[in-house]
């Protein structure tokens, strides 16, 4: 099973303006996904900051299912946008290493990102280690959130001197489902993580994949999370 995350916060110099919501979807099996399976929560604010906007999107834990079936959703909009073997190695082996995971799923991204006419981002050192931090915590705190310690969700990358424009997505699953190319649809089949994903002012981009045999209720856990930014 996979579980990915929906909440915007928004620091604008200025300015604070209401909250656009938390989301999250359970992805995979035979049923259709948003009908069958997505459980949304709304929450959420926007800040007043000093350096750039923060763009993140947040958790949800919905019921555990256990369902055995396909990877992909029956009748998929986004399957078309989904990079194929040859173009993206890997992309259903949630057994290869970590590091080939993660340069799948860049790979990944940047096919969709082409889909939808823009550019491929390059990997940054300073997000790539922003998602360390950020993967790590959350498994440190056994919490499945965009501030899983009780910080701010920016702390992490805000520390360590990033000023740009800021997005984050997360995902976490069980087994088979934790694969880059079944991550990744998640992520496009629901709203907000797609909005987050297919944003044209992006510039570059980081991936961090870490593994857990036991996450709360998941077991033989994988958590992505997807840092992007405009500098």
């Amino acid at each position: 099973m996979g579980v990915e995350s929906r909440d915007w916060y928004r620091e604008e110099a200025g300015e604070r303006e209401a909250a656009v919501g938390r989301r999250g979807t359970v992805a995979f099996a035979v049923l259709v996904l948003v009908a069958c399976v997505a459980v949304a929560l709304r929450a959420g604010g926007v800040f007043a900051g000093e350096r750039g906007t923060t763009v993140v999107v947040a958790p949800l834990f919905g019921p555990t299912l256990t369902i055995e079936g396909p990877l992909y959703p029956s009748g998929d909009p986004w399957r078309s946008y989904l990079a194929d073997e040859r173009t993206c190695p890997g992309g259903e082996d949630a057994k290869a290493p970590l590091p080939a995971q993660a340069q799948t799923m860049v790979c990944l991204i940047d096919y969709a990102r082409s889909r939808a006419g823009l550019a491929s981002l390059p990997v940054s050192a300073t997000l790539s280690a922003s998602a360390r931090l950020k993967g790590d915590d959350i498994l440190r705190c056994g919490v499945f959130a965009h501030s899983p310690c009780g910080e701010e969700p920016s702390t992490g990358v805000r520390g360590l001197g990033y000023e740009g424009r800021f997005g984050e997505n997360l995902y976490v699953a069980d087994g088979r489902f934790g694969a880059p190319r079944v991550a990744l649809d998640g992520w496009l089949n629901s709203p907000g993580h797609r909005e987050n994903l297919l944003r044209p002012e992006w510039r570059v981009q980081s991936l961090y994949v870490v593994k857990a045999e036991r996450f709360r209720e998941y077991r033989g856990a994988t958590v992505w999370v997807s840092h992007f930014g405009d500098r």
